[in-house]
């Protein structure tokens, strides 16, 4: 039985902290492209580039512009992620759907 998208990504996560939002973020946007089963995007090459520093780094500067400007952090984790995910995509030449 195949599941909605809404119950594959139905979660609680708790989020204490900045850190805590960098890496759900990094995670779930890790988990979202290799589910695309694109040829050379697996778990493990994106797991790989979504945790290289410099990314992080950029998660973390998002994540923190987001709530610094009143968002709250599950909103910041959406659209840092939708953003994450998106740009990830343009870069590695995936075809993004909504």
């Amino acid at each position: 039985m195949s599941r909605s998208v809404e119950e594959e990504y139905s979660m609680n996560i708790r989020i204490r902290n900045t850190e805590d939002a960098v890496a759900t973020i990094a995670a779930l946007a890790t988990k979202a492209i290799a589910k695309g089963n694109h040829e050379g995007h697996d778990l493990e090459v994106v797991g790989e580039r979504m945790t290289c520093a410099q990314i992080l780094d950029r998660i973390r500067t998002a994540y923190e512009r987001h709530t610094a400007r009143g968002a709250t952090p599950k909103e910041a984790v959406i659209t840092v992620g939708q953003t994450l995910v998106a740009t990830y995509c343009e870069s590695a030449g995936i075809p993004t759907t909504r």
